[in-house]
């Protein structure tokens, strides 16, 4: 295997073991309801905790990724990541709960940095592919999650499900460190602190990195309230059981992983690098599959898979498009600190969705929560299509030419 094609398979795996937890915990959302007698809104404190502490650490994740290299923010990552989830065996309470998840959001921040610039730095064409092929770590590890942690929940309570997930975090995080080498550039001098930063405050005012963002902070909501509300909404409105729904959570998540593979494919090979366009499509269809679920109804089994089907491959499948298209703003000195600015507004707005999504939802019902949902994603397609008309107007190409 060639060194680009190993290293991606390293730091996809990584990216799997971190993601058991951060994109399947809503397939334990009815045991914590159960266990807890939670409210919706308090169970979407959970993913909120969750999100705030990457959102929270994401951008100081890019700056020590760009200052000290992936590997070793890896490996500090997976380490908090797998002690947080064990922490979370040892408390009782709500509260704490909340509390563990939230420390291992803030170590869940680094890996998108770490593991974009790996991508970057390591592939010189096919970087869209190549980035959906890394970000599919994320839903296949929500896939095995979301397979595996609702059983060692009913079978041995929910803590085992988390000492589960873990080991997971600590064996894949372990591959990746141990194989993994750092570019081949590693006897570059490091950049300082002082510099990146002001590298960070440039990136910030870069249009593109503005448009992409604010269109990702629409589609990251639309996940977030996939992956907290899919399976009760399973469960309450469709009637199916706890493990109905989870397959159909589970399915959305491997609908995602195909989704992270397409875009990248189709915006790489397809359209010759157009980032912009696939965004605006994948809204469209996010917003076709959410409005079918806020119209299901008792015993539309087939309805809830094929909604979960086409949401998981557009809401949930964006997120390799972005990675290249932030890393590319960034270039390979600032790829890391690129995707630690965006991450912070991305995670931000994925902390708001959950709560505010089940308030909606304690208040009204399931049913308005999703049409909301749908309407905020058709409104993701007017950041990107500003974007697109901006990057094509004359000014803009006669400043872009060399004089």
């Amino acid at each position: 295997m060639s060194g680009r094609w190993r290293v991606l398979t390293l730091m996809t795996t990584a990216q799997a073991g971190a993601s058991v937890v951060q994109q399947a915990l809503g397939s334990l959302s009815p045991t914590f309801v159960a266990t807890f007698a939670l409210s919706k809104a308090q169970l979407g404190v959970i993913f909120t905790a969750l999100m705030l502490g990457s959102a929270l650490f994401v951008g100081v994740a890019g700056l020590l990724t760009d200052r000290w290299g992936e590997r070793a923010v890896m490996l500090v990552s997976g380490a908090l990541m797998a002690g947080a989830l064990l922490a979370v065996t040892l408390v009782a309470s709500y509260p704490w709960l909340v509390a563990c998840i939230f420390v291992f959001g803030a170590a869940y921040a680094a890996s998108t940095p770490a593991g974009g610039r790996a991508i970057l730095a390591w592939f010189d064409r096919d970087r869209g592919f190549a980035m959906g092929i890394r970000q599919t770590g994320v839903p296949v590890g929500g896939f095995f999650g979301a397979l595996t942690l609702p059983f060692f929940a009913h079978a041995y309570g929910y803590r085992a499900a988390f000492v589960f997930a873990a080991a997971i975090v600590i064996v894949t995080t372990l591959i990746a460190y141990i194989g993994y080498r750092q570019t081949r550039d590693d006897d570059a001098p490091q950049s300082s602190f002082a510099s990146i930063a002001r590298g960070m405050r440039t990136l910030a005012r870069d249009p593109r990195l503005i448009g992409v963002t604010a269109t990702c902070m629409i589609l990251v909501s639309v996940q977030v309230a996939m992956n907290a509300f899919i399976t009760v909404t399973g469960v309450s409105i469709v009637g199916t059981s706890l493990a109905v729904a989870a397959v159909a959570f589970a399915c959305a998540q491997g609908a995602a992983a195909c989704g992270r593979l397409g875009w990248g494919y189709i915006s790489d090979r397809v359209l010759h690098g157009e980032r912009l366009v696939p965004f605006a499509i994948i809204c469209i269809l996010a917003a076709g599959a959410t409005l079918t679920l806020a119209l299901l109804h008792a015993g539309a089994v087939v309805a809830l898979f094929a909604a979960a089907i086409v949401l998981g491959f557009s809401g949930a499948g964006w997120n390799g498009l972005m990675a290249a298209a932030l890393a590319e703003v960034g270039g390979t000195e600032r790829a890391a600190s690129a995707l630690g600015i965006a991450l912070t507004a991305i995670f931000l707005s994925s902390s708001v969705a959950p709560t505010a999504f089940g308030a909606l939802a304690d208040h009204t019902s399931l049913r308005v929560a999703w049409l909301a949902i749908s309407a905020l994603a058709l409104v993701g397609v007017a950041p990107v299509l500003w974007l697109r008309a901006h990057l094509a107007s004359p000014a803009r190409r006669s400043a872009s030419r060399p004089g």
